[in-house]
């Protein structure tokens, strides 16, 4: 029995990560994140050669010159629920 409730926690955790990947997907698009600035050849650099944890890339997105002081892009707006799924959404482009 024991077994069970955990492979239904880890299924219904592992869904929510899609769920939240998927929402995600949406914001990157919505605030034109791969069509404006990054992908091959633009100038916010390719996202799949990012180093970044989830935790690091949601600082970069709220305050990015707090992460690399170079950093020309703005802070991305979002609540941090909204920022989380972008992150979980990026970690997915670099595979």
């Amino acid at each position: 029995m024991k077994k069970i409730a955990v492979v239904l926690v880890v299924g219904v955790i592992g869904m929510a990560q899609m769920a939240w990947a998927a929402d995600g997907a949406a914001l990157y698009k919505s605030k034109m994140c791969g069509t404006a600035c990054h992908g091959a050849g633009k100038k916010g650099g390719d996202l799949k050669d990012s180093k970044m944890d989830k935790a690091t890339l949601v600082k970069f997105m709220k305050d990015p010159k707090s992460v690399i002081p170079k950093a020309t892009m703005g802070a991305v707006k979002g609540t941090d629920e909204e920022l989380g799924a972008l992150a979980d959404y990026m970690l997915t482009l670099r595979k």
